[in-house]
């Protein structure tokens, strides 16, 4: 799994990864998402996913911090932010890293993924 801007050219469909650039690491998942933790520094979900369709949690000192899924070129499509409020809303979400909007709440649906992740992983 790799960071940010980890991958080869993803612009190119180019998806090897970069030697050093893996900043997360898989503590598992189920179905279609997959739990990565960061262990230091800013906790950014990656922009681009190695798999199409994928759903990352990201997981810092304990605590689910952010869900992002992954459209089917790879791109992030939806960023939920879990640890702090947007324009007064916690949590929120973003759509493909646009944080020019409002606040948009989470979904009863995406609510769900994010205590089902939290009780499976003993997250907070």
């Amino acid at each position: 799994m790799g960071s940010r801007s980890s991958f080869k050219n993803v612009h190119a469909g180019d998806f090897t990864f970069v030697d050093g650039g893996k900043t997360f690491r898989s503590i598992g998942g189920f179905d279609n998402v997959k739990i990565l933790v960061k262990e230091s520094g800013s906790v950014k979900a990656p922009e681009f996913s190695h798999t199409a369709g994928r759903i990352y949690a990201i997981v810092q000192d304990g605590k689910l911090k952010h869900l992002a899924y992954y459209d089917e070129n790879h791109k992030q499509a939806v960023s939920i932010d879990l640890q702090h409020a947007h324009h007064g809303v916690q949590p929120h979400k973003h759509l493909y890293l646009d944080h020019s909007d409002k606040g948009i709440p989470i979904s009863e649906k995406e609510q769900a993924l994010v205590n089902e992740i939290k009780e499976r992983f003993g997250l907070q």
